[in-house]
């Protein structure tokens, strides 16, 4: 899910990965993954059924199912926000319903780190609301607390430590952000995702050589996914940036 960091109000913005119900895998290796595969093919009212059969079971049925009701409602919220912002009604009750249910999943699993990844999103999306700076703050720090929790369970995963580097960026904490990004990629060089966000920090610097690079480097790696198509776009934005004319009262 792509969120909230823009450049000179053009380039596409900074990646924050979310895993969302719906999200075919070719070979399902987890018991996650094999437990969305189950339910590819149902949508709607049906497929809504099918997981709430799953809640009173016990885990990891139960976990998994609470997570894609969370995510189902996450990913609706999503939509509304798209079309009247995050501080529509609408959305805000849908992100009410998604926390709900992704509480309930780590709740029953303290180390389910999908679950703790995306309550850590959704917390980021929130402190966009309209509110006091105090709940803003008070919202970011549990984002960022979330991230940790998944960074304790698991030190090398990808999308915590990427969605809590563009939390920082968000917060003008550079070199912190730097850090996320850059550890990512000390354990993955190939990660198009840290890549992706190392580019929107250096284009928010103003340093476009090295995001065009990043970028590059991300649209390598991710040739025909969603972060590859946001690359591509953004490294044109930037080729145009870079040979744009000088104003004239800017020329020395």
């Amino acid at each position: 899910m792509g969120k909230r960091i823009f450049v000179a109000g053009l380039l596409v913005a900074a990646v924050c990965a979310v895993s969302l119900s719906g999200c075919k895998q070719n070979m399902p290796v987890s018991q996650l993954e094999k437990f969305i595969a189950g339910t590819d093919d149902l949508q709607g009212q049906a497929l809504d059924d099918t997981l709430r059969t799953y809640l009173g079971r016990g885990a990891p049925y139960a976990v998994y199912a609470n997570y894609l009701l969370g995510n189902n409602f996450y990913a609706a919220a999503t939509d509304s926000a798209q079309a009247s912002g995050w501080d529509s009604p609408a959305a805000d009750a849908l992100l009410d319903s998604a926390a709900f249910y992704l509480e309930r999943s780590v709740a029953l699993d303290s180390t389910f780190v999908e679950g703790l990844v995306n309550l850590g999103s959704l917390w980021d999306d929130r402190s966009g609301q309209m509110t006091s700076r105090q709940e803003q703050d008070q919202r970011m720090a549990r984002a960022e607390a979330y991230y940790d929790q998944a960074i304790e369970v698991d030190p090398f995963n990808e999308k915590a430590h990427c969605n809590l580097g563009a939390l920082f960026l968000r917060q003008r904490k550079t070199q912190e952000a730097l850090e996320e990004f850059q550890g990512v990629l000390d354990h993955d060089p190939h990660s198009a995702l840290a890549h992706y966000n190392l580019a929107i920090m250096f284009a928010e610097a103003k340093i476009y050589r090295e995001a065009k690079r990043e970028w590059e480097l991300a649209a390598k790696y991710d040739p025909d996914g969603d972060i590859g198509d946001r690359s591509r776009a953004n490294i044109k934005i930037v080729h145009d940036l870079m040979n744009a004319p000088v104003p004239d009262n800017l020329k020395q």
